[in-house]
């Protein structure tokens, strides 16, 4: 009978053993997430959120400076590039212009040493309407204006444009390319090119001839 009662006791004892086991650990479970559920019911002190806030701030505005910074480089390099750009077109236009004027100015030469040995052989047989009609025939070619020939004394003797036939050759053109002992491609002051054609005789000039065109765009 008393065995029967300790076997009984000592199952109760097992069976409260096995019960209070499983309790155990879930409070143990509990009072360790117990800090965690905590956290949910608490609020983050107000400084906490300002730093945060002030932190965000920050991030943004240097995020907004450094785009700006970025943009302000970029525009910078744009311009300095078309700055350059332009100033190298510039700077071609002008060697091509250069160029094109060497260029033309070697083939007026060579026109004006064709023309000044066709005039000085009408000179001296003193046949100015051949002259007249050779200097006609001149200013009907592209973009030239007027063709006169002036004495060696300034006077002149034949001009396409019939006004001018009484006038002195001083009062249209300077002494300095009324002197002129060389073929010269000058300018005047209206921005037109000047041909002076000097004909020389054996010993001395014997008259120039002086044609006036507008320069060739670079485009032609």
């Amino acid at each position: 009978m008393s065995d029967q009662n300790t076997q009984n006791g000592g199952d109760q004892s097992k069976d409260k053993v096995e019960w209070t086991k499983p309790a155990s650990l879930f409070n143990i479970l509990c009072k360790k997430c117990a800090p965690i559920s905590d956290l949910q019911h608490k609020q983050l002190p107000s400084w906490s959120i300002l730093v945060f806030l002030g932190v965000l701030l920050l991030v943004f505005v240097w995020k907004q400076i450094a785009v700006n910074q970025a943009e302000s480089r970029l525009e910078k390099g744009q311009a300095e590039l078309a700055l350059k750009l332009e100033q190298e077109s510039t700077a071609l236009v002008k060697k091509a212009r250069e160029y094109a004027d060497s260029q033309y100015n070697k083939e007026e030469e060579r026109f004006g040493q064709v023309l000044a040995w066709a005039v000085r052989g009408e000179l001296i047989r003193k046949n100015l309407d051949q002259i007249d009609q050779y200097l006609s025939e001149l200013v009907r070619t592209k973009d030239t204006e007027r063709v006169v020939l002036v004495s060696d004394e300034g006077k002149l003797l034949v001009s396409t444009d019939k006004r001018l036939i009484t006038e002195d050759a001083s009062n249209l053109y300077p002494k300095e390319v009324l002197d002129l002992q060389t073929i010269t491609v000058k300018s005047d002051v209206a921005g037109k090119k000047l041909l002076v054609v000097p004909v020389m005789g054996l010993n001395k000039r014997m008259a120039t001839i002086i044609i006036s065109y507008n320069p060739p765009s670079l485009s032609n």
